[in-house]
């Protein structure tokens, strides 16, 4: 559960009593709530360089695997045709 906190000068939180959606201070949020927003933050983050130019490449090469095998199944199918 979260709840609106607020720093004292000496350092300790006081709860404010405000609802999370309007706290002015700060939101101390649950480890389960945490874990939550981490998932999420990794599944809607943007990935690295590296993992789009695997992606695409994959991708790709997939497209130009399968137009390459098509033709020369063709190919094979004319040559019988003949």
């Amino acid at each position: 559960m979260s709840i609106c906190v607020q720093i004292n000068p000496d350092g300790t939180l006081t709860p404010t009593g405000q609802p999370v959606s309007e706290c002015a201070g700060y939101v101390l949020v649950s480890s389960a709530e945490h874990g939550v927003y981490a998932l999420v933050q990794e599944a809607f983050g943007m990935p690295d360089p590296a993992v789009i130019a695997g992606w695409f490449s994959g991708s790709v090469g997939t497209v130009l695997l399968f137009y390459m095998a098509s033709y020369y199944v063709g190919q094979v199918v004319a040559m019988f045709r003949s």
